[in-house]
């Protein structure tokens, strides 16, 4: 998954506002574009992909867990998360699906579902 610096920085900044009220975690997943990026490749092995995530989650000071698909893909290809997709679940249920990114990679979607969210609890 490759997301740009900046929108991760806005999924972090969600992730800290609303972690009293709800967990945030990512999925890593298979590289998006990894001959256009030096340094980025595509991971081989589980372990491989495992150090990529543990790099992307320490470089981008992420507070929050971050999941590692396994090398067939399953959970990207389960939620048709390629090249990157948010989510929201809530008791095991898909309650907000976002726009398949890059095009339609949304994060003031998220923002606005959360805020209507949290109000509708409060």
């Amino acid at each position: 998954m490759l997301v740009s610096q900046l929108e991760m920085q806005v999924f972090c900044d969600l992730a800290d506002q609303y972690k009293e009220l709800m967990d945030f975690t990512a999925v890593y997943i298979a590289e998006a574009h990894p001959l256009e990026f030096k340094g980025i490749n595509q991971a081989t092995s589980c372990s491989e992909r495992m150090q990529a995530a543990a790099d992307m989650k320490a470089n981008c000071n992420m507070e929050f867990p971050i999941l590692v698909d396994m090398m067939d893909n399953s959970v990207s290809l389960k939620y048709a998360a390629f090249p990157e997709r948010l989510y929201v679940v809530l008791d095991g249920i898909v309650v907000y699906t976002g726009g398949s990114g890059p095009l339609s990679y949304d994060l003031s979607g998220l923002r606005e579902w959360i805020k209507s969210f949290v109000a509708k609890c409060n």
